[in-house]
């Protein structure tokens, strides 16, 4: 018995091939396209920096729990990769880009393994005693409590949940 749908059941997808290899600016412009229409609104454009850091955790999903909801950084959920040797996760604060994936991978520690932080981060935010009244509330470890510094920034030190060193201030006038 046949129907109307009986060429289509027979052009199974795994059997199709394309006739062009996949371009990857077609992929990133239909990428766009997708998640303008999941989310209701214009693709939002993300410039890649031109530097960012890649920070080493030996369980990646706390720190990725904890970076979002203590500091405040946003996950590029679409950036986010999942493989056998551990997840790889982009996040962003203002205009900065923080990767952060397994301990181990390309020569990386966890400062628990170390024993000292093996990276330290500067970043400014618009509202820093906002930044730290949440930081506080949510268990940070503060290292340096908010102060005013002799070039105008008023700034605090954390720890996150591994131990890597994290500055946040807000520049003087901002």
């Amino acid at each position: 018995m046949t129907d109307d749908l009986d060429q289509l059941r027979r052009s199974r997808p795994d059997r199709l091939l394309p006739d062009d290899p996949p371009d990857p600016e077609v992929l990133t412009r239909e990428k766009a396209r997708l998640l303008a229409a999941i989310t209701g609104g214009p693709p939002v454009h993300r410039p890649r920096p031109s530097v960012y850091t890649r920070l080493a955790y030996l369980d990646v999903w706390s720190a990725l729990d904890f970076l979002t909801r203590v500091f405040g950084l946003v996950e590029r959920r679409e950036s986010r990769m999942e493989h056998p040797e551990g997840t790889l996760a982009w996040l962003e604060i203002g205009e900065g880009v923080v990767m952060i994936g397994q301990s181990g991978r390309h020569g990386l520690g966890s400062p628990l393994e170390v024993g000292m932080a093996t990276a330290m981060l500067n970043v400014y935010v618009s509202d820093v005693e906002e930044h730290y009244r949440r930081a506080c509330e949510e268990g940070a470890r503060i290292v340096s409590p908010l102060e005013d510094m002799f070039w105008g920034d008023r700034r605090y030190e954390a720890l996150d949940v591994e131990g890597h060193r994290w500055h946040f201030a807000q520049r003087n006038g901002s």
